[in-house]
């Protein structure tokens, strides 16, 4: 009984350190998301009453919705790009860096490197569309250079090409943090393993396929996983820089959901695509955790 007391009374104990985290989380994550679904059929402004229109919204949003479709193949260029080129940079840089011997030096490269992700999204965006501008940015260095088929580019006005602009610029600010968290996993990979690689007659490219890539798996699941969440629900970098435009070039899912909301002032439909795309983050997270326990049980 004396030890039943004991478990109880220490079970209450950890419970009580829980629970101010856990009705944080309720009030900021789990009701508001709640209310999200409930709202999302509903006929809604956002101000007067609610009118509860069963599964109109989702009909709405596979049948009629023409944008739709564009923000969600955009979101998927966006991720695939999130997912491929600051992770394979980041990778190498890492690499290269990992081997500079000097510490003053790596910490330099790591700062440098890293500084790009420190700056806002809105600050990062406003000065990469000055850089952008057709006037006074690039296009001017373009035609002194005389380069004048990029001197004539609308970097963010061309539907083609301003998805890619943006992406790059998003892609500027994000690898750096990816790089520094893959330093981190190679200096976790025991020096002895490089060694026996290079006495069984393994050249650098064998080392980085049997030992680098093995050593590192788990942050690259890791790192694959955050972007692609992230990505899926980019915002910021798209609104500073295009708003979604020209047309909808450079429209996303999250842009769709703000304009539905905010702009259209039709946010039962916002909610309704808000569960759309956390649906999508879902699968990217139930994946991500089956991927996982196979890497770990790989390792």
């Amino acid at each position: 009984m004396e030890k039943r007391r004991k478990y109880s009374t220490r079970r209450l104990v950890c419970l009580l350190f829980i629970l101010p985290a856990f009705l944080y989380h309720a009030l900021v994550v789990i009701i508001p998301s709640l209310k999200t679904v409930y709202l999302s059929f509903f006929d809604w402004n956002g101000i007067s009453e609610p009118r509860f229109t069963g599964l109109q919204n989702y009909i709405e949003m596979f049948t009629e919705d023409t944008v739709l479709p564009i923000a969600f193949k955009n979101t998927m260029v966006w991720t695939l790009i999130f997912i491929t080129i600051p992770i394979i940079l980041a990778i190498f840089v890492a690499v290269c860096a990992s081997k500079v011997k000097k510490t003053s030096l790596q910490m330099f490269y790591r700062t440098v490197y890293f500084l790009p992700y420190v700056l806002s999204a809105s600050i990062a965006g406003k000065i990469w569309s000055n850089f952008y501008n057709p006037f006074y940015g690039f296009n001017t260095l373009f035609e002194r250079l005389g380069w004048e088929k990029l001197s004539e580019v609308l970097w963010l006005g061309d539907q083609k090409i301003a998805l890619f602009a943006v992406a790059f610029v998003s892609n500027w600010s994000w690898w750096g943090f990816v790089m520094v968290l893959f330093i981190s996993a190679l200096q976790q990979i025991d020096p002895a393993l490089y060694e026996s690689a290079s006495i069984d007659g393994g050249n650098s490219w064998d080392c980085f396929l049997h030992v680098t890539l093995p050593g590192i798996a788990p942050t690259l699941v890791f790192v694959i996983s955050l972007s692609l969440m992230w990505s899926i629900l980019s915002f910021d970098f798209i609104w500073v820089m295009t708003m979604g435009g020209p047309g909808q070039a450079t429209e996303m899912l999250s842009t769709w959901i703000y304009k539905n909301a905010f702009v259209s002032y039709r946010a039962g439909y916002a909610n309704a695509i808000c569960v759309l795309q956390s649906g999508i983050v879902l699968l990217v997270f139930f994946a991500n955790q089956k991927i996982r326990k196979k890497v770990e049980d790989i390792g």
